[in-house]
């Protein structure tokens, strides 16, 4: 189950599931981990921003894929560079491949889809609640772990801040937003699943995983948008193009590297802790660069989330 907490934190906001080995911990973290760390989680964190900036010239198709075409060279020529080896086997390429769509293809879509009506710092707080998902399908799907009084804890209590924040903001306002803020959750959803599917990966690192799952997705969405969007007649204004270039370069490529260094060094363990991080930063950007603003109700939700996600994974951090 530890493997499969850590890999649905770790796929949170970066939406690159990989499998892991938690059997071995590298040495203790250090000061210089913890200042990676807590520059991922603001990397991390900045993506729901840069999408909604993004937004403001593009559909959520062309930001799906824009970041995923990014995502997926950078991420190749990471591999090429490494002369990393791909993964083998029917086996694996399948399960890449229904990581590609749950991991990437779907949730790239839905966070941007539902970030046309909500703000960016209640996407990234709905999606906070990605680890109590990992409780329940370890309970049903790991012979080794089942419900303890801690867990069902846990989940009362992240799941009673999620209530709070959907509640109020899908039913407050004159339009509603209930399926925007459904279609996070659904993709915060998409990022567990595929982390679970991750675990069972056979003989491949991280980073070949990784760069599979994109270049896979990126064969899938390119035809798509070719045929869709026809990105040759869009006008990409200067603040989306950068937003985009964030998306695919920094919140991903080159958040994948800060990743992927601190589970050489501190490992994947230390790594999860960036889930107390990135809801975090994705309010303070929203806040201090898109004018957003935050309720009692809402910062009460983000103290319940973030408390049931420690509960939950209390004893294997």
């Amino acid at each position: 189950m530890e493997s499969v907490f850590v890999v649905s934190v770790v796929s949170l906001s970066t939406d690159i599931p990989f499998p892991i080995d938690t059997s071995h911990m590298p040495r203790q973290p250090s000061r210089t981990d913890y200042m990676v760390l807590f520059i991922l989680g603001a990397l991390w964190g900045s993506s729901f921003g840069a999408i909604k900036i993004a937004l403001h010239g593009v559909t959520p198709l062309t930001v799906m894929s824009v970041r995923i075409l990014l995502a997926g060279t950078a991420l190749l020529l990471l591999a090429l560079v490494r002369k990393t080896p791909f993964p083998r086997g029917r086996q694996n390429w399948s399960k890449i491949g229904w990581m590609a769509l749950l991991g990437a293809l779907i949730p790239f879509f839905l966070v941007p889809w539902g970030q046309q009506q909500i703000d960016s710092s209640l996407a990234s707080i709905l999606l906070a609640v990605n680890p109590l998902f990992a409780l329940i399908l370890g309970h049903y799907f790991s012979e080794n772990e089942r419900f303890t009084l801690r867990q069902l804890l846990a989940m009362l209590v992240g799941f009673s801040g999620v209530l709070l924040v959907f509640g109020e903001n899908a039913f407050s306002s004159s339009n509603g937003n209930f399926w925007p803020q459904l279609a996070v959750i659904g993709a915060g959803l998409g990022y567990t699943i595929s982390g679970v599917i991750a675990t069972r990966v056979k003989g491949a690192s991280a980073d070949s995983v990784s760069a599979t799952i994109f270049i896979c997705a990126s064969v899938i969405v390119l035809p798509f948008w070719l045929f869709i969007e026809r990105p040759w007649n869009i006008h990409f204004e200067t603040e989306s193009l950068l937003a985009l270039a964030h998306l695919g370069l920094v919140s991903t490529g080159i958040a994948f590297l800060m990743r992927y260094y601190i589970i050489l060094r501190a490992g994947a363990v230390f790594l999860s802790y960036v889930a107390f991080l990135i809801p975090m930063f994705g309010i303070l950007f929203g806040i201090l660069f898109l004018g957003e603003t935050l309720s009692a109700n809402t910062l009460g939700a983000v103290v319940l989330i973030l408390s049931g996600v420690y509960l939950g994974c209390k004893k294997k951090l």
